[in-house]
C-alpha cells in the first residue's frame, strides 16, 4: 500500500473515530451503519476506552484477538495478544494524551504466525470532542512485502543474468514503435549503451539495420503471431557499426511477449547475440576450402603434366623413375613451404634454400634480397630451379669435383611494378654443347616462366657453363582474406 493511500486511511479511520463519537447520540440505525462499513474493512481495526476495555473490534482483527470479535467490554491487556499489546503500551498513552503514532514492524499473530504490518494509533475524540478511546488499525503488508522483495529479486537476477550473458536483451513495442526496455551486451552487440538505445527509439534502431534485411522481421513477426506461446524464432541481420566502418553480423532471438485482443503480437522479447566472428570465420572457411580444391586440382595437373613429359623423354624405366621421383620431390618441397605459410606466399630465399637442397649446397652460392613470391610464382620458380640443379649435378658444373654455380638476383623495377631478375651461372664443368632437342627441363623453364611467372627465361649453353636467366614482374601477393 502507497504513503499517500496510507495517509488518506489514517485520515478517514479518524474521522470514523470522530463520527463515531458522534453517532452514539445518533439513532441506532446510524451506528448499524457504521459497524456494518467498519466490518467490511479489509484492515484491522479496534476501539479502545479510557476504561481499559474494548469497545468493539472488527472481523479483521480476529488475528489479534485471544477472544472472539466484536470482544465488546473485554479488557484490552487480555483481549488483545501479548506480542501486540506489548508495543502498545506507549502508543496508547500517547493516543490518549491526544498525538497519533504510526509505525512499521514484524509481529506474531494468534497462532504464531510472524506478519509485516503497519500500525496506526489515533485518539477518538478531539476538538471540541473530548477524548473517549482511542482507535488501532493494523494494516497487514506481509503479501505486499512479499511482493516487493520478489520483484527486488527479481530485478537483482535480471541485472545478474544481464551481467554475464553475451547478449544485448530488449523488449521492442512494435505499436510505439521502439524498445521500452534495454538491457545486457548493448554495447558490445550494438556499439551503443542501453540508454542510448531507449532514448533513441524507434529512428536509431532502424538507422542500425542493413536494409536488406527489414525483411526478416516482417517475416518473423508472422511466424511468431502464428506460432504457439514460448516459440522461438532467429535469424541473423547486419547492424551498421557505430563509427561507419561497416557491418556487423548479428543473431537474433525472440519470443512473443504481449498480444492485443486480436491476437497480433505487439511487443516481442529478444537476445541478440554477436556473431561477427562466427561469421567471418564461416567465410574464412570457405574461402579455405575452395582455395584447397584449386590447389589440389593444380597440383594434380601439375603432378600429371610431369609424368606425361617425363615418359616422353625416351629414356630408360630407371632413368625415368628418378627423374619423376626428384620433380615430385621439388614439387613436394615447394608445397611443404607454402604450406607452412598457409599459402599466401613465401619467400624467395625459402624458394632457393628448398629447391637445392638435395644437391652439393657448399659448390652453389646464392646471393640476393628477400623477396616475396605469389604461391603460383614460388611453386613455378622452385621446379625451374630444381631442374637447372639437376642438369648441373647430371651435365653441368655440378657433376665434377670442382664445378660451382653462383645463384644471383635483385629486384628492380619497371613501371611502378617490382621485377625479379634471377642468374644461374655455371663454371668449371665439362665444356657445354647445346643440346639437339628440347626436353621437359627445357620447357618448364621457359615456357612455366613466362606462364606461370608472366615472365621470360633465356638460356646461353656457353661452352664454359650454362647460364640461364630469368626475369618476371613481381605481383602483390595475393593473401587470403584472414582478417
Amino acid at each position: 500500500m502507497s504513503d499517500d493511500l496510507m495517509s488518506e486511511n489514517a485520515r478517514l479511520t479518524a474521522r470514523v473515530a470522530e463520527l463515531e463519537a458522534q453517532l452514539a447520540v445518533k439513532p441506532a440505525i446510524d451506528r448499524a451503519s457504521l459497524v456494518r462499513m467498519t466490518n467490511n474493512a479489509p484492515w484491522a481495526i479496534i476501539t479502545l476506552n479510557t476504561e481499559r476495555a474494548v469497545d468493539y473490534a472488527n472481523p479483521a482483527f480476529q488475528r489479534w484477538l485471544t477472544r472472539p470479535v466484536p470482544a465488546i467490554g473485554a479488557d484490552q491487556a487480555d483481549a488483545i495478544t501479548p506480542a501486540l499489546y506489548a508495543v502498545l503500551q506507549a502508543p496508547l498513552a500517547a493516543a490518549l494524551a491526544g498525538a497519533p503514532y504510526e509505525a512499521e514492524l514484524t509481529l506474531r499473530d494468534v497462532s504464531g504466525e510472524s506478519r509485516d504490518v503497519r500500525l496506526l494509533v489515533v485518539p477518538r475524540g478531539g476538538g471540541q470532542t473530548p477524548i473517549s478511546g482511542v482507535v488501532v488499525s493494523l494494516y497487514d503488508v506481509t503479501e505486499t512485502h512479499a511482493l516487493d522483495r520478489s520483484v527486488r529479486e527479481n530485478e537483482a537476477r535480471l541485472r545478474h543474468i544481464n551481467a554475464v550473458s553475451p547478449t544485448a536483451n530488449y523488449i521492442y513495442d512494435f505499436e510505439a514503435g521502439r524498445p521500452i526496455w534495454v538491457g545486457g551486451r548493448t554495447e558490445r552487440v550494438y556499439g551503443y549503451g542501453a540508454l542510448e538505445l531507449e532514448s533513441g527509439g524507434g529512428e536509431l534502431i532502424r538507422s542500425l539495420i542493413h536494409p536488406e534485411d527489414f525483411p526478416k522481421i516482417v517475416e518473423r513477426l508472422k511466424h511468431l503471431g502464428a506460432a504457439p506461446e514460448g516459440d522461438v524464432r532467429e535469424f541473423e541481420l547486419r547492424v551498421r557499426r557505430r563509427d561507419g566502418t561497416g557491418w556487423r553480423w548479428v543473431l537474433d532471438r525472440a519470443v512473443a511477449f504481449e498480444r492485443n485482443a486480436a491476437g497480433r503480437v505487439v511487443k516481442t522479447l529478444s537476445a541478440a547475440l554477436d556473431i561477427d566472428e562466427r561469421k567471418r570465420a564461416e567465410e574464412r572457411r570457405t574461402l579455405l576450402i575452395n582455395e584447397l580444391n584449386h590447389r589440389v586440382k593444380n597440383t594434380l595437373a601439375s603432378v600429371q603434366s610431369i609424368a606425361r613429359q617425363t615418359l616422353r623423354s625416351g629414356r630408360t624405366a630407371e632413368e625415368m623413375a628418378d627423374i619423376l621421383t626428384g620433380r615430385l620431390i621439388a614439387l613436394a618441397g615447394a608445397h611443404d613451404v607454402l604450406t607452412r605459410e598457409n599459402w599466401e606466399g613465401a619467400g624467395l630465399r625459402k624458394i632457393v634454400q628448398v629447391a637445392v637442397a638435395p644437391f652439393d649446397v657448399s659448390r652453389i652460392a646464392t646471393i640476393g634480397p628477400e623477396a616475396r613470391l605469389d604461391a603460383r610464382a614460388a611453386l613455378a620458380l622452385g621446379m625451374a630451379l630444381h631442374e637447372l640443379a639437376t642438369n648441373a649435378s647430371k651435365y653441368g658444373a655440378l657433376s665434377n669435383e670442382v664445378g660451382r654455380v653462383q645463384l644471383a638476383w635483385r629486384i628492380g623495377e619497371a613501371g611502378g611494378t617490382p621485377v625479379l631478375d634471377l642468374e644461374w651461372r655455371e663454371t668449371g664443368g665439362p665444356p657445354v654443347v647445346a643440346p639437339r632437342r628440347r626436353g621437359f627441363g627445357s620447357r618448364l623453364l621457359t615456357q612455366g616462366v613466362r606462364s606461370e611467372l608472366n615472365g621470360a627465361a633465356e638460356m646461353d649453353f656457353a661452352p664454359s657453363g650454362l647460364v640461364c636467366r630469368i626475369s618476371a614482374r613481381l605481383e602483390a601477393t595475393p593473401l587470403l582474406a584472414l582478417a
